[in-house]
């Protein structure tokens, strides 16, 4: 090792929580306020561990009698004394430690893509969660209008407000409260204007569904394109969300968030896929009424409705056909 040696705290084995530069020996580490390095562990000792440098020249690391042992990670095996290497990893209680060299050589710069300032996302801004949480209020007000039959009932329009705006207050203090654990910021305003958007796609995603159904007079296959519709909005409002509260690359969240939800796809509709589905008593129809005008296609008549239910009459005769 060289004169001077640095000694890494990690988190979870692999990120970097402190860094020590060692320069004089011998160096203490343990618990108790004694120590040169102080290690915040109720599973190490008051008096852990003692570096030394030898007439040699190197650096030897002895346990100094712990109640729950040092061990090196690599391989792994319970040590009393271990003469150090560049790179070298040893575990006290729930902690690990890496000692390195001065020579140790380090990754390459990544290289940055914004060149002249940072780039300020549209949620950062001060009244981005506002106006997301004000078109989500104005879209559940309108989808209770189309989808009520009777008259106007201002016990169900208010909770169309009351409802998203208690729910993104709700959704983005949680998430605010994670930011803070992992950014020490809490992002208030940007996980609500990201909650805001969430809700409003519960919304737009099947009312704009159905005004293309209902316009371009589609097949009830659009269910699936309404359920990847629903997935793909979804990864999006998670992915923002993850961005303010992870430093992970935005490439790695991609792929992470798109195996969750084709694995969450595929189990929320599992008993289509495997065309079990039960026969249910409940009539399953649209309730959002739509004016003609909204018609882009013509509609089938009559004739051309019975001439595709022969199949379905078909089965109704052979099943009523069949002894009890």
């Amino acid at each position: 090792m060289d004169e001077v040696i640095f000694l890494e705290v990690l988190e979870d084995d692999e990120g970097l929580a402190a860094r020590h530069r060692l320069e004089r020996f011998p160096v203490t580490v343990g618990r108790g306020y004694t120590n040169d390095i102080i290690l915040d562990d109720p599973k190490v000792s008051a008096a852990h561990l003692l570096l030394e440098r030898t007439a040699e020249g190197a650096v030897v690391l002895r346990d100094v009698g712990s109640q729950n042992g040092t061990f090196r990670v690599e391989p792994w095996g319970r040590l009393a004394e271990l003469t150090l290497t560049d790179d070298v990893r040893v575990s006290v209680g729930d902690t690990v430690l890496r000692f390195r060299a001065r020579s140790h050589a380090v990754e390459d710069t990544l290289v940055s893509a914004v060149v002249d300032a940072p780039r300020r996302q549209f949620f950062d801004r001060p009244f981005a969660f506002p106006l997301a949480l004000g078109v989500a209020v104005l879209a559940a007000l309108f989808f209770e209008y189309l989808t009520n039959y009777q008259k106007t009932n201002w016990g169900t329009l208010a909770l169309a407000v009351v409802l998203p705006v208690a729910s993104a207050f709700v959704w983005s203090t949680l998430w605010s409260v994670a930011s803070k654990v992992t950014r020490r910021r809490f992002f208030f305003g940007a996980h609500g204007a990201i909650g805001s958007l969430g809700f409003l796609g519960l919304i737009a995603v099947p009312l704009l569904l159905e005004f293309l159904t209902y316009g371009l007079s589609l097949g009830t296959w659009t269910r699936w394109v309404m359920h990847a519709g629903y997935l793909a909005w979804l990864g999006f409002v998670l992915f923002w969300h993850l961005r303010y509260v992870t430093r992970a690359e935005p490439r790695r969240l991609v792929w992470m968030l798109v195996g969750i939800l084709v694995c969450f796809g595929a189990l929320t509709r599992a008993a289509s896929l495997l065309d079990a589905e039960e026969f249910s008593a409940t009539l399953n129809f649209d309730r959002t009424l739509l004016p003609p005008a909204f018609r882009w296609t013509s509609d089938q008549n009559v004739d051309a409705f019975f001439e595709k239910s022969r199949d379905i009459q078909a089965e109704v005769d052979a099943l009523a056909r069949k002894k009890p």
